[in-house]
């Protein structure tokens, strides 16, 4: 023991060698773990090794069932902050029995969980309250009725108008999301063109019209009139389809 001590620990001192001579002898106690630990590439560069269970976490159940409620929520578009996953992972702790001192929920607890579930922080690429399947059908069915109306009526100009949001409606930049989506949906609460909006307009041959903002009244309580205003008025109100002149 002398011997290995000066030859591998000789800036020790005296007081650090009591010390540094009982961890040699745990690691002659556990060389099979350690020769076990070394040989394996994913356990070869840890300094310490620790068995699964040893600190406190949640059960095996409470995770599968927050990994259930992050797929849930992403599956209805609602964005998944780790914070948002931290705080139910606080809460399921309770649920379990486990103290509040005991289990915190920590950024490597975080990062455990991500490993295991294969999430991924992504950045949101569309926003809307449809999934992206429902748009791409829209999307089809309005391009084959439009296609079909140029035909039969020998349309020559094509013009294209769309309502853009006004009011701004904050929403988290990031979520956590299943890997390979190529598309992030996070659901909007759709009240962002109740105010106003800007009117934006161009044609098939290119041409882009000047942009005009649309300020809207509250939606008429009479059912017969706010139907009135769907399909004569384009949603617009008597006040404001006064005011709207024919392009042609």
């Amino acid at each position: 023991m002398a011997e290995t001590l000066a030859r591998f620990f000789p800036h020790h001192n005296d007081g650090r060698l009591d010390s540094t001579r009982k961890k040699v002898y745990q690691w002659a106690q556990n060389r099979v773990l350690i020769r076990d630990k070394a040989s394996n590439p994913k356990a070869s560069a840890h300094m310490c090794a620790r068995s699964p269970g040893m600190a406190t976490t949640l059960p095996k159940a409470s995770k599968e069932q927050l990994a259930k409620w992050v797929r849930s929520m992403r599956t209805d578009g609602v964005p998944v902050t780790p914070r948002m996953i931290q705080v139910m992972a606080l809460e399921m702790a309770i649920d379990a029995g486990i103290e509040e001192r005991a289990f915190t929920a920590s950024w490597s607890w975080l990062q455990g969980f991500k490993r295991r579930f294969k999430p991924t922080l992504r950045a949101r690429t569309r926003i809307g309250q449809d999934t992206q399947g429902d748009g791409d059908k829209a999307l089809a069915t309005f391009a084959a009725r439009v296609a079909q109306v140029v035909r039969d009526n020998n349309i020559d100009v094509v013009y294209n108008a769309d309502q853009t949001a006004v009011n701004y409606e904050y929403l988290p930049t990031k979520t956590l999301n299943a890997k390979g989506e190529p598309t992030i949906w996070v659901k909007c609460s759709g009240k962002t063109k109740d105010r106003a909006t800007a009117m934006v307009m161009a044609d098939s041959t290119g041409k882009k019209y000047p942009m005009f903002v649309v300020m809207k009244t509250k939606a008429s309580k009479v059912k017969a009139v706010v139907q009135e205003n769907l399909t004569q008025r384009h949603g617009f109100d008597k006040t404001v389809w006064k005011e709207v002149e024919p392009l042609q």
